[in-house]
């Protein structure tokens, strides 16, 4: 690493070197959420092959950015995870998710989706600045299970966070639906009333919930009545 050298003396060029051929920041995703086993990235990974992702993964331990080590006992599995320098490119994870909310929707008929990409993105457009003191949980049907992601605002901004939590307001929808909702491109009042999401708890906070997001105004518009995102199988 680098495969293919740019031979040009700049920073940008050094990075693309590094993160800027194909599969790899979804790698570095994929690992920014957990440390994960080879056979679990192939899964999260579905279309790219063993050898590629072995590539990949070479690439990334011989730059320094992921690692792999032996989980304790009972599970004793060897898992990638990335390295404090490989932690540092979840800011430039976060931008790249924030540009990519510009051309998100509508979603397209094969695309996939896995609850905790909705964490990253959640937490890569929570607002920085003081928003209203508020408690949300989000949760979205995951392979029969709700994954449940904590949305809080308060005067440092928002923070968006996994279990434990709690929350004055429980929304629950489908990926598309709180996608559009946070993009401000559908009103969760009117979700709500569509049928779109089911709430528990305080709806009257509902108004709230996307304001504490700051992102990117969109390209697109969402199409109405179009079919909900596949879930990840396996």
């Amino acid at each position: 690493m680098p495969n293919a050298p740019y031979r040009q003396f700049c920073p940008l060029a050094r990075a693309a070197e590094i993160i800027g051929e194909r599969w790899t920041l979804l790698v570095v995703r994929e690992l920014l959420l957990r440390p994960s086993r080879f056979s679990d990235l192939l899964v999260a990974l579905d279309g790219i092959s063993t050898s590629v992702l072995t590539d990949r993964l070479g690439g990334l331990e011989e730059a320094g950015l992921v690692r792999r080590t032996v989980l304790k006992p009972p599970a004793a599995s060897t898992v990638y995870e990335l390295t404090d320098d490989g932690h540092d490119l979840e800011p430039v994870v976060f931008e790249l998710e924030r540009w990519g909310y510009r051309r998100l929707l509508p979603a397209r008929d094969a695309d996939r989706f896995d609850a905790g990409w909705l964490r990253l993105a959640l937490a890569a457009c929570a607002r920085k600045s003081e928003t209203r003191r508020s408690a949300f949980a989000v949760e979205v049907p995951d392979k029969g299970e709700d994954i449940t992601v904590y949305v809080s605002g308060g005067p440092r901004g928002t923070v968006v966070h996994l279990p434990p939590g709690s929350a004055h307001t429980v929304i629950r929808g489908d990926p598309e639906t709180l996608f559009e909702i946070v993009s401000g491109v559908l009103n969760p009042v009117e979700a709500h009333a569509r049928g779109r999401i089911t709430v528990r708890g305080d709806v009257s906070a509902l108004p709230i919930f996307p304001r504490l997001f700051d992102v990117p105004a969109m390209n697109a518009s969402p199409v109405v009545g179009a079919e909900p995102l596949q879930q990840r199988a396996g």
